[in-house]
């Protein structure tokens, strides 16, 4: 599943598709000093404007400096702080909703994303994010509304994630056909920068119905947008080999080699390597 907060700054492990080497952000070494900065503005922020907006957003900024650093714990009092501030901002609400999630918490997860629906029921992130929720809590069918809710929004930003995430709940429920309509319709939003993560589910699909051409074409997408990822070049080989593309297919279960020598996908392409041409 894949959420706005965690598409734009990677912080979540669980929302990223390990075959594209989804991993979180990594934080320099500007952090700490960016926290002490931030912690030294609430002071003077407090000292003369106490309980003010400005009080808040310093509050959001260092809980966000954490988050990003994968500080959750200390995030999160920020984020209770800013809104102790600020209790109608939708991003600290959003942002909250983010930590309840990382911690398992769905019940508090909904809560405060129906508080940012509350602010804004136009808030198409907001939507997709709740599908999130009703998902992990397995709730699939109150899921797909959601992220139908989000997709309907003319002003959604991202609305490749919301049919990502739906190809991810039909595959749950055993609907391959409706998965790959919604992985495909997430490719198609951005043809040009194409999602990466969509466009390998498309390719697995694609290649279990034998549509193997197809499967090649999503396979390279997705390698295009992410280069590294020792999967999508396995199975982009895999359909190479079942196209007859006997060169194409060695190069890239090299790649995979080159890429990853030490996994499962690198041991599954020196086996295929191995095998005799039919």
């Amino acid at each position: 599943m894949q959420s706005e907060f965690s598409h734009e700054n990677g912080m979540s492990k669980a929302v990223h598709s390990p075959a594209l080497g989804g991993t979180p952000h990594e934080a320099s070494g500007t952090q700490g000093w960016l926290r002490l900065a931030l912690a030294s503005a609430i002071l003077v922020v407090g000292c003369a404007h106490k309980g003010d907006i400005k009080q808040a957003e310093a509050h959001y900024k260092l809980g966000y400096s954490y988050l990003i650093d994968q500080q959750i714990q200390p995030a999160f009092v920020e984020f209770q702080k800013a809104v102790e501030f600020n209790p109608g901002d939708r991003d600290t609400h959003y942002a909250l909703a983010h930590v309840y999630f990382l911690q398992q918490n769905f019940s508090e997860a909904e809560r405060e994303l129906k508080r940012v629906l509350k602010i804004d029921d136009r808030d198409a992130k907001a939507w997709n994010y709740l599908g999130m929720v009703y998902d992990a809590q397995g709730r699939t069918d109150l899921a797909l509304l959601q992220f139908d809710h989000a997709l309907s929004l003319p002003q959604y930003a991202t609305p490749e994630l919301a049919h990502y995430n739906k190809g991810r709940v039909y595959l749950k429920k055993g609907r391959p056909d409706d998965a790959l309509r919604a992985f495909v319709a997430a490719v198609r939003v951005n043809p040009s920068q194409p999602y990466a993560p969509a466009a390998y589910e498309a390719g697995r699909l694609y290649l279990d119905q034998g549509a193997v051409k197809e499967a090649i074409e999503v396979f390279r997408l997705a390698i295009q947008q992410v280069p590294n990822a020792p999967e999508a070049h396995l199975y982009l080989a895999k359909a190479y080999a079942r196209e007859g593309m006997d060169k194409d297919a060695r190069e890239s279960y090299q790649k995979v080699i080159e890429l990853a020598p030490g996994s499962r996908w690198a041991e599954e392409a020196r086996t295929q390597m191995a095998q005799p041409k039919r």
